[in-house]
């Protein structure tokens, strides 16, 4: 999983908390509309057959207060840490689902007020098996605007809508588990379990985790609710302790269900051996194998934030806002 380097995550969070409500330039405010035309819900909740095709709308807008250049365009979905909905930047690749979309990339400029009705076509391949499909349309500032203050913050706005295709047949919940890896964030150790949704439906698991060390003695144990996992993305279930971790060898235990979808009683037991400490703020971690996903890893933000104040004074960063104004619960 492709995400962002230790220090600009860090200042991302930052810049990300310390930005108002809406992003400013040159006290003009940014509010992107995206909406779906002629849908019950606030995404693209379509259930299309094998081979089928379908023409689609979509509104697009601005409610800021000054003209806008904007770009809009097809991103792939995936999953972010401990789940939830993140769509991919710009300049990253567009595969899967995303391909059935007919729904090229374009800037509009849209004055104040101003709303464009876009049309875009759908088309399920032949070969298509049972389950649920999801990719997404995103609209953007093409340019980033620089806030004035002691700390020069860009930023791009993003409103994100789900597009989701249920192909009908067999539901599959199936869930995998991965290696475990730890990390130090500001004074305490994260301990991530790589996860991946290999079924066909998108899930909402409890995980019931254990941190063992190596004479048996129980060192942490926690539940975490995960927010929405989409069918065929990985992500990783990721837990702060309270203290950080003594080198040494350790057991990580998961137990993972979801009654409400049919998943079966997931339990694993990983091995998880903490290192020597090296004088960095976070320590290197493995990535799922087959997951093409990208930043937006939102983590433990208070930690994360006390270490990006010590690395964002003084300068300019760009910061990529992701506002997913619709998907799938």
């Amino acid at each position: 999983m492709r995400r962002l380097g230790a220090t600009t995550a860090l200042c991302a969070v930052l810049v990300a908390l310390m930005a108002p409500a809406a992003a400013h330039a040159h006290d003009s405010q940014i509010r992107l509309v995206l909406h779906p035309v002629d849908q019950a819900g606030s995404y693209f909740d379509l259930t299309m057959l094998p081979g089928e095709a379908r023409t689609l709308e979509v509104d697009i807008g601005n409610d800021g207060d000054a003209p806008l250049l904007t770009r809009t365009y097809a991103a792939d979905v995936y999953t972010i840490i401990n789940g939830g909905f993140g769509a991919l930047l710009r300049d990253e690749p567009r595969t899967g689902t995303t391909g059935w979309l007919d729904y090229p990339t374009d800037l509009l400029p849209l004055a104040v007020g101003g709303v464009l009705r876009r049309t875009f076509a759908v088309t399920v391949p032949h070969d298509a098996a049972p389950g649920e499909y999801i990719t997404s349309l995103v609209l953007e500032n093409e340019e980033p605007f620089r806030q004035t203050g002691a700390v020069a913050l860009s930023q791009v706005v993003r409103q994100a809508v789900a597009v989701v295709i249920t192909v009908p047949g067999q539901r599959t919940p199936m869930l995998t588990v991965g290696d475990a890896s730890w990390k130090d964030v500001v004074g305490v150790s994260v301990v991530s379990v790589a996860v991946e949704n290999a079924g066909n439906v998108r899930l909402k698991p409890t995980v019931s985790f254990t941190l063992i060390d190596a004479n048996g003695n129980i060192v942490d144990g926690s539940t975490v609710v995960m927010d929405t996992f989409y069918a065929q993305t990985a992500t990783f279930v990721e837990v702060p302790m309270a203290v950080l971790l003594p080198p040494g060898t350790y057991t990580v235990r998961l137990v993972i269900e979801d009654l409400a979808e049919g998943l079966p009683k997931v339990e694993a037991a990983m091995p998880l051996v903490v290192g020597p400490r090296e004088d960095t703020i976070e320590s290197a971690r493995p990535e799922p194998a087959g997951d093409t996903t990208s930043t937006d890893q939102r983590g433990n933000v208070l930690p994360l934030v006390l270490a990006g104040l010590l690395l964002v004074a003084g300068g300019a960063w760009i910061n990529r806002r992701r506002h997913p104004a619709a998907q799938p619960a």
